[in-house]
């Protein structure tokens, strides 16, 4: 008898442990990004209520683009090249608001002093990352020419600057910022070409979409709260960069200065995303073409 009333207070703990985060919405994040940002500093400034959300941490854009279009997750913030990809696969997501911007560029040896000088170098990127596809427009709107070399993580892309297997990265912060200075700079910032464009964006399940509405339509209101809050007082930004992602000071006030955060789903935004798309339909990176009308879904 024992045995089974333990099992039974177990089975009731877990029931009740399932059902409590049903109630609650699922939010994937990138924990090495600064992309949720706001995030963080939503939940520790009270514009998010902490109880209403399940967090959960993935090492990479794939690992939580994978569990969202796997349902384990409702709502995540990552790069919008996946959910573009997701969409062209009939996949049931959408994205539902732009968020992190800028933050990206291109850093090299300080033997390269001119972006002319980068024609016919070797560049290190993710492969099929907004930092592939950033340096292909880089490349058309430049007249110039890179060979792209495919790395596999953020890691292997630094230890292959720094041993000379690549002549650049595209590369974002903090990262990027990261270098020896007497060896390495930032030759060019994407930003530079496509002032606020876009980069990672706030994507949700269709199932979430229908059945978490008001738990969506809430963590929306609070972000957009966040955002300005820290927008209105830039110095809370750095503040929370460096206390979220144990940065120096300066190191933090400098990914700041590059990133912003803008909510919203502006025309002009979308178009810049339909752009990259278009070259990951070229590079073969998606197979299917569609409308932006099946992309993005406004929460009213």
């Amino acid at each position: 008898m024992r045995k089974y009333l333990i099992l039974i207070v177990i089975s009731i703990l877990f029931l009740g442990c399932v059902k409590k985060e049903e109630n609650r919405l699922i939010v994937g994040i990138i924990q090495p990004s600064l992309n949720h940002l706001p995030f963080n500093f939503g939940l520790e400034s009270g514009a998010l209520a902490k109880h209403d959300y399940v967090i959960k941490t993935f090492s990479s854009g794939w690992e939580t683009n994978e569990a969202l279009i796997a349902g384990k997750i409702n709502v995540a913030i990552l790069p919008f090249t996946y959910i573009w990809n997701d969409v062209s696969r009939g996949k049931k997501v959408k994205i539902i608001s732009f968020l992190e911007r800028e933050s990206d560029g291109i850093i090299t040896s300080n033997k390269l002093k001119e972006i002319s000088e980068l024609d016919g170098k070797k560049i290190g990127v993710l492969r099929a990352s907004t930092l592939d596809l950033f340096a292909e427009i880089f490349q058309e709107e430049m007249n110039i020419s890179f060979e792209m070399v495919y790395l596999r993580t953020p890691m292997d892309m630094a230890s292959a600057l720094r041993k000379g297997e690549v002549d650049a990265l595209s590369f974002y912060v903090p990262s990027i910022l990261k270098f020896d200075e007497k060896k390495f700079h930032i030759i060019h910032w994407y930003s530079e070409l496509f002032p606020l464009h876009t980069c990672c964006d706030i994507a949700a399940t269709e199932q979430a979409l229908n059945k978490k509405s008001g738990q969506i339509k809430r963590f929306l209101k609070g972000m957009k709260q966040a955002v300005d809050e820290m927008n209105n007082n830039p110095r809370l930004s750095y503040e929370a960069a460096r206390e979220f992602y144990d940065l120096y000071y300066h190191i933090a006030k400098q990914s700041m200065h590059h990133t912003k955060f803008v909510m919203g789903l502006a025309e002009k935004d979308k178009l810049f995303e339909r752009r990259v798309f278009e070259i990951m339909l070229q590079k073969g990176y998606a197979e299917n073409d569609i409308s932006m009308e099946k992309v993005y879904q406004q929460v009213q």
